[in-house]
């Protein structure tokens, strides 16, 4: 299985499993027939109404969702489409980071190219021959598409919403950023499942936040973390994704 690792601006080195062209185009598909049931829907109640009595606007307001379903579900679901959700994949940016609006936004101009031109072969090309795995959407934007995995019952558990009466060890982690929480959460996870092989990051990730915070205490790496975003979570008021 094709992998990438990714330095993150932390200096913490991560790997990742390549989605490869198999994943992306049953995702695709699933995409492909959600546009279908839409159009149909449409269809529906357009017959049902009339046709609309010829408003050609209305008909335009209508496709809109369909027009931006790529870009705007990828804005607010993590990087995935729901078809890449079914098919546990999603977008990710080649500095370790979520992407931003203007990544995402690169992504969905350059879907004309890759996946309208020659139904879809310039995406299945580019993706094949590309090390990173990269249409040329992701070229452009920097980023590139992987495999996740399930969230376990440790992970529900670690990141349950906290009640009113909760108070934070660490109030001070306003000073981290969303990416900087998803970084420590990938971390944590990795090591939860691996421990003896990534000791190291896990060690290095906790060093990093706690000079951030200007923490000194000596608490044990995976606790301080695990620790970290859950007042994270509880001072930003974030729900668990």
């Amino acid at each position: 299985m094709q992998t990438i690792k990714i330095q993150t601006s932390q200096n913490i080195e991560l790997e990742y499993m390549l989605a490869g062209v198999g994943d992306r185009l049953v995702a695709y598909i699933i995409d492909l027939l959600i546009y279908i049931a839409y159009g149909i829907g449409i269809t529906i109640v357009s017959d049902a109404l009339g046709g609309f009595g010829g408003n050609n606007w209305i008909m335009l307001i209508l496709a809109l969702p369909i027009l931006f379903y790529q870009l705007l579900c990828e804005v607010f679901l993590n990087g995935q489409s729901l078809g890449k959700k079914a098919k546990q994949i999603r977008v990710i940016s080649l500095d370790g980071n979520q992407p931003n609006f203007g990544q995402y936004l690169i992504r969905w101009i350059f879907r004309i190219v890759d996946d309208m031109m020659g139904s879809g072969v310039v995406a299945i090309v580019t993706i094949s021959l590309s090390q990173k795995a990269q249409r040329v959407g992701d070229m452009l934007a920097g980023t590139t598409v992987v495999r996740t995995q399930a969230q376990t019952a440790f992970r529900e558990t670690l990141y349950a919403d906290t009640d009113e009466t909760y108070i934070p060890s660490y109030p001070q982690v306003n000073r981290l950023s969303d990416s900087d929480i998803s970084l420590l959460r990938e971390v944590v996870n990795r090591y939860r499942k691996d421990p003896s092989g990534t000791a190291p990051i896990l060690q290095k990730a906790a060093e990093k936040i706690r000079t951030l915070l200007s923490v000194r205490e000596a608490k044990e790496p995976a606790s301080f973390l695990e620790t970290v975003i859950k007042d994270y979570n509880h001072v930003t008021g974030k729900a668990v994704d």
